[in-house]
């Protein structure tokens, strides 16, 4: 048996910049997903068409994909 334990984290646009602006776009675990031709490091907008984008099209396992789905549910709790 395998726990998972996910989290959702707001962070302000600035700081995840300052925070994640070396990010590579690949590595041994897989592929940095963004919005178009963006690099890692942009992120991706907490939009209901990203969220969907990424719920419909994209690979996700199926904690993660719950967690991202729980978090646009209650996006007025987690932004104010």
């Amino acid at each position: 048996m395998a726990a998972t334990i996910l989290t959702v984290v707001v962070i302000d646009d600035d700081l995840f910049e300052d925070v994640f602006g070396s990010t590579v776009q690949f590595n041994e675990e897989g592929e940095v997903v963004t919005v178009g031709e963006g690099s890692a490091a942009e992120g991706i907008p907490f939009t209901e068409s990203a969220i969907d984008r990424l719920l419909d099209t994209e690979p996700f396992a199926a904690p993660g994909a719950a967690c991202l789905a729980l978090a646009w549910k209650h996006r007025h709790s987690l932004i104010g």
